[in-house]
């Protein structure tokens, strides 16, 4: 489709886009594919708008398109808003890195340290209206709230150009960076990433610095790069009284959310 034509035109090209441009990957995108000739759509309004559970192949036509690593990651329960019954954008949740209790127990309590979520990807087209992300966001968070799971956890990446903003507009508690050490496989050229290590893991069996090396060794157009820390938020999904309760440890541990150089946009 036209839509993925120039998706791919752009991530080609790498949209004369960097890190320190002051905006997002996501933001970015939408910009240029506003302008684009290809596609000429309306900003629709958000009266009428439909949230609903979708699949991961409906989702995928939104979010890989926008997708700053561009693929789905590890998600398993997916969540789209229609406006004039087209998809305008969609949310991915999976459960791994908010199941390891070592990590967020201090965070939430020992009480529902196992009952947690992770907001994996989400994107909106750029003919949407500009709180697409907020209500789909808001609606997605009670839903999984209905389905058991007591908080959710999100990370904004900072190689995107991100600082989670979304987040912040909804509410969510920011709890600092991550301490994990990661690396990447870029195209020195494109800038682009090609290869988290996640999906070499995942696709090939391995991880780490050493084996990354040694699997472009031989590829002299691509390089590692060491992944910046990304930016962790939390939001208690429960009933008002567990939230109260998620709260006194949660309220201890938030910082004040980061926020863009003033000589960024």
């Amino acid at each position: 489709s036209g839509e993925v034509l120039a998706a791919l035109i752009l991530r080609m090209n790498n949209m004369e886009w960097s890190t320190d441009s002051g905006i997002a990957y996501q933001r970015y995108v939408r910009d240029v594919k506003s302008k684009s000739e290809l596609i000429k759509m309306p900003t629709l309004s958000l009266e009428g708008a439909l949230c609903k559970e979708i699949s991961f192949s409906e989702a995928g036509k939104i979010i890989l398109e926008y997708e700053w690593l561009g693929t789905m990651g590890l998600t398993q329960t997916f969540f789209g808003v229609y406006l004039d019954g087209v998809l305008s954008g969609a949310v991915a949740f999976g459960f791994f890195q908010a199941m390891n209790k070592s990590k967020y127990q201090k965070f939430i309590g020992e009480k529902y340290k196992d009952h947690g979520c992770q907001l994996t990807r989400g994107a909106s087209a750029y003919w949407a209206h500009p709180h697409t992300g907020s209500m789909l966001i808001g609606f997605s968070l009670k839903e999984m709230g209905n389905k058991g799971y007591k908080y959710a956890i999100a990370f904004s990446d900072p190689d995107a150009g991100e600082i989670g903003t979304l987040y912040q507009a909804t509410n969510w508690f920011y709890i600092g960076s991550t301490k994990d050490r990661h690396w990447d496989i870029y195209n020195k050229k494109s800038g682009t990433c090609v290869l988290n290590d996640r999906d070499a893991f995942k696709q090939m069996g391995f991880r780490g610095r050493n084996k990354l090396l040694e699997y472009i060794s031989d590829k002299p157009d691509l390089e590692l790069r060491e992944r910046k820390p990304k930016a962790r938020y939390i939001k208690p999904i429960g009933t008002k009284k567990e939230n109260k309760e998620m709260l006194k440890y949660l309220i201890p541990h938030s910082k004040p959310y980061p926020k863009r150089k003033e000589n960024l946009i």
